[in-house]
C-alpha cells in the first residue's frame, strides 16, 4: 500500500520548503513510483569533498541532484563562488543539478514542474513515471522565503516538536539589519548544500552576535555549543539570549522579537569564574538547548571533570565560535575534534588568525569595514600619524658602565642596536614621544567633546607593561587628561571601580591605558580615540584594540544632530612604532582565502646583542639602553576610507544587489533585457 501513499509522505523532507517541493513539484509531475528511485539528503563525495544533495533520483544513465535554495542571495561574491565549484564537482561526478528556489516553488509553479519532468525525460527508466498531464495547485506557502526553514507539516502535526523546531515556525527577519540577514541567508545556503564549517567575516558593529543567536536558533537540531575567548564576550552572549533583559536579542530587538509567541531556549552558561566547573553534570548539559562557555573551560575529554568527558560527539550538533580569529589555539582544536559531526559557524571581525594564516572555514558571507561605515554600523576612521624628523631626532645612549652618550639620527643609533623591533619599543618608552602623541591625543579630544557634547569622548591607550601603562597615564595627566590604567594584576575591586570611573557619565577618568584588558568583546561606543602606543606584529591583536572605538554612538543627545556619518574614531599613533603596514591592510582588507603570511613576532624581550662592542668595553653581557631626548616632526592626517571611497563601495554593493536580482529575473523570463538596460530600469524606479 506504500506505493498507493502520495509522495511527499513516501520521502523525508527535514524542512517546509522539502516539504513544498514534494508536495506541488515532485507530486503533480510523477507517478508514486518514482519514490523508489529517490534518496533524500544523500551523500556525494567528490574529490575527497563530501556535499549533502537535498534528492537523489537515479535512472538508467542519468543522475539528478535536486537542489532547493531557501533564499534568492548568496551573500557575496565568496558564497557565490563557493556554490558554483560545488556545482562543478558534481557536474564532473556525473550529476546533472537543477536547483528549485523557495520563491519559483511558490510563484512559478508550472514552470518548476516543466523542468523537472524534462530532466525526467531524459532517462529511458525516469520517464515512464512523469504525468503527461500534470495537473498544478496553487502552493500554500507564505511570501516570506523565512518559512522554507520551518519543519515539515507532517511533524508538527504528528508531535509538539523539539524548541528548535518551533522556534524556526516562529522566527522573524524583520528586526535583523540588512548584513545580518544577508549573512544568514547565505548560511542557509551552505548548510543546506552539505557544508559542515562555515566562516563569517563581519565589521565590529555589524551585529555578530544576533547573528550566532538566530545561527543556534535556525540550524540546531539537537544542542548548540556557543564557544567565547573570554568572559566579555560569554557575558555577551549570555546577555542576548536572556529573555528577562530589555536589550535581549530574542525580543528586545529595536526592530521588535524574532520569536513571537515562541519560549525561550534553556540557556546554560558556564565559566570558572562563576564556580568549579567539575560540579555541572551531564544532565544539566542534556537539559540545556544552548550551552554558552570560555574555550579554556571545556578541558579534554581525558579529563573526567571536564565538560568535553561529560559530552558526547553528538550531543552538539551545532558550534558557533566568536572571535574566530584566535581558534588556532589547541583547545579550540581539541574541541573541534571531539564534535566532529557538527555544523560549525566561525565568527570574526578580523580576516587573519592571530597567527597570520586565513581562517581555515568555507567562507560564506563577509562583511567589511568599509561596509559597516557606508551602512552607518562603524565610524569612519581618521588617522593622526606623527612623522618624526628621523635625522634630527637625539637620543640618550646609557652604556652598561654607566656612562651617556648623545646619539643624533635614526640611521646613526640603528647602526649601534641593529634592530627596528628595539627602536620601535625605545621610541614608545620614551616620555618625548608620548609628549608628541599626547599633544594630539588632547586636541582631537577637544575636537570630538564640542560635537558631541554632552556626550564626554573618551581615549584608549595601549602599552607594553605595567610601567610603561603608569607612564602614559601621568603623561596624560599633564595634558589634562585625567587617566588611570587597568592590567591582570590588580585586585576585582580595583578593576572594577577604575571602569567605572571611566565608563560612567559621571566618573572622573577620560582616559584608560589598558594591558590587553579592555579587549576584544569590549564595546563601548564613547570611546572615540584609540593610541597604539606599542608596536603590533600581529595584524589580528592591532586591529582587535583599534576596533573598541569602531562601534557609532547611538544616543539620544546626537539624535537629529549628530548621524554617523559625521562620527569618527580618531586614532593616534607614532611612525615609528611600524604600524603603517597594518594601516594599509585595513584599507585594503586583504581577502581572507589570500594568504598573506606569518607576520614577524614583536619581541618584548631584549635585542640581540652580539657585534656591539667599542670604546665602551663588552656589552655582550649586558645590552645598551637609549631613550628619545628631542624630536621634531610634522602630524600627517588622513580618512582611511573616505566619502569618495565609501561612495564607491555604496554602489559596488548596489549593483551586486541587482545583479543577483537580475539573475533571478533571467531565469524566470523568456526573453530577458540586458543587465544594463534592466538597472537603469530599477534605478529609474527606485526599487
Amino acid at each position: 500500500m506504500t506505493a498507493n501513499r502520495p509522495l511527499y509522505e513516501q520521502i523525508s523532507a527535514d524542512s517546509f520548503l522539502e516539504y513544498a517541493f514534494l508536495r506541488w513539484v515532485l507530486m503533480p509531475a510523477v507517478t508514486p513510483g518514482l519514490a523508489a528511485h529517490v534518496v533524500a539528503q544523500r551523500e556525494i563525495s567528490v574529490n575527497e569533498r563530501g556535499y549533502r544533495v537535498d534528492y537523489a533520483i537515479e535512472g538508467a544513465s542519468h543522475r539528478i541532484a535536486v537542489e532547493l535554495d531557501g533564499f534568492a542571495y548568496h551573500g557575496n561574491r565568496a558564497a557565490f563562488t563557493y556554490d558554483r565549484l560545488r556545482q562543478n564537482d558534481l557536474h564532473a561526478a556525473s550529476w546533472t543539478v537543477i536547483r528549485f528556489s523557495y520563491d519559483s516553488v511558490r510563484q512559478d509553479t508550472a514552470r518548476c514542474v516543466a523542468q523537472l519532468q524534462a530532466m525526467l525525460h531524459l532517462d529511458p527508466l525516469l520517464t515512464r513515471y512523469c504525468i503527461a498531464n500534470p495537473v498544478i495547485q496553487k502552493p500554500e506557502m507564505p511570501s516570506d522565503p523565512l518559512a522554507g526553514l520551518g519543519p515539515a507539516p507532517r511533524l508538527s502535526a504528528t508531535s509538539p516538536g523539539s524548541f528548535f523546531d518551533l522556534a524556526r515556525a516562529s522566527l522573524r527577519i524583520a528586526p535583523l539589519r540588512t548584513c545580518q540577514v544577508e549573512a544568514f541567508g547565505a548560511l542557509s545556503n551552505y548548510y543546506r548544500s552539505g557544508g559542515r564549517r562555515a566562516a563569517c567575516v563581519m565589521s565590529v558593529g555589524a551585529g555578530k552576535t544576533v547573528l550566532g543567536v538566530i545561527a543556534c536558533l535556525v540550524f540546531t537540531r539537537r544542542r548548540a555549543l556557543v564557544v567565547t575567548p573570554g568572559s566579555v564576550i560569554r557575558g555577551t552572549f549570555d546577555k542576548a539570549f536572556d529573555h528577562q533583559r530589555a536589550d535581549n536579542a530574542l525580543y528586545g530587538l529595536p526592530g521588535g522579537p524574532i520569536l513571537p509567541g515562541c519560549r525561550p531556549p534553556h540557556v546554560l552558561t558556564l565559566d570558572r569564574d562563576d564556580g568549579p566547573i567539575s560540579h555541572v553534570t551531564r544532565r544539566d548539559l542534556l537539559a540545556a538547548d544552548i550551552i554558552i562557555t570560555n574555550f579554556h573551560s571545556l578541558g579534554s575529554a581525558e579529563d573526567p571533570q571536564s565538560l568535553l568527558s561529560k559530552l558526547e560527539p553528538d550531543d552538539i550538533d551545532l558550534m558557533v565560535v566568536d572571535e574566530a580569529h584566535i581558534a588556532a589555539a589547541e583547545s579550540y582544536q581539541r574541541t573541534f575534534g571531539h564534535f566532529r559531526n557538527a555544523r560549525m559557524l566561525l565568527m570574526s571581525a578580523c580576516f587573519q588568525r592571530l597567527d597570520g594564516r586565513p581562517i581555515d572555514a568555507d567562507i560564506v558571507y563577509r562583511y567589511r569595514l568599509v561596509d559597516s561605515i557606508t551602512d552607518g554600523h562603524a565610524k569612519s576612521l581618521r588617522v593622526h600619524r606623527f612623522a618624526p624628523q628621523a635625522e634630527v631626532t637625539t637620543y640618550e645612549m646609557v652604556w652598561p658602565d654607566g656612562s651617556h652618550e648623545e646619539i643624533v639620527g635614526r640611521e646613526a643609533l640603528l647602526a649601534i642596536i641593529n634592530d627596528e623591533r628595539k627602536l620601535a619599543r625605545i621610541t614608545a618608552k620614551s616620555d618625548a614621544s608620548i609628549r608628541k602623541i599626547m599633544h594630539t591625543v588632547r586636541d582631537v579630544l577637544r575636537q570630538q567633546a564640542s560635537i558631541l557634547h554632552p556626550i564626554k569622548p573618551r581615549v584608549l591607550f595601549s602599552a607594553l607593561g605595567e610601567r610603561h601603562a603608569e607612564q602614559i597615564a601621568r603623561i596624560a595627566e599633564e595634558h589634562g587628561i585625567p587617566c588611570s590604567y587597568l592590567h591582570h594584576s590588580m585586585s576585582d575591586g580595583r578593576i572594577k571601580t577604575t571602569r567605572e570611573r571611566f565608563e560612567q557619565e559621571s566618573g572622573d577618568l577620560q582616559g584608560i591605558v589598558q594591558l590587553k584588558m579592555l579587549g576584544q568583546g569590549y564595546d563601548f561606543p564613547p570611546i572615540t580615540v584609540v593610541v597604539p602606543m606599542r608596536p603590533y606584529g600581529s595584524f589580528g591583536e592591532f586591529y582587535q584594540f583599534i576596533g573598541r572605538g569602531i562601534r557609532v554612538l547611538q544616543h539620544q543627545a546626537l539624535v537629529g544632530r549628530i548621524t554617523a556619518a559625521d562620527q569618527f574614531l580618531d586614532i593616534v599613533y607614532h611612525a615609528e612604532l611600524g604600524l603603517d603596514e597594518h594601516f594599509d591592510t585595513i584599507y585594503h582588507e586583504n581577502e581572507i582565502d589570500a594568504p598573506t603570511g606569518d607576520p614577524p613576532a614583536v619581541s618584548i624581550g631584549t635585542t640581540s646583542k652580539s657585534g656591539i662592542t667599542g670604546e665602551h668595553g663588552d656589552v655582550e653581557a649586558k645590552p645598551p639602553e637609549a631613550v628619545v631626548l628631542f624630536e621634531q616632526g610634522t602630524v600627517e592626517q588622513r580618512v582611511v576610507h573616505d566619502e569618495d571611497r565609501v561612495e564607491r563601495r555604496r554602489l559596488e554593493r548596489e549593483r551586486e544587489a541587482f545583479a543577483q536580482r537580475y539573475t533571478q529575473y533571467a531565469q524566470t523570463t523568456t526573453n530577458p533585457i540586458p543587465f544594463e538596460q534592466y538597472l537603469h530600469i530599477m534605478r529609474m524606479t527606485g526599487e
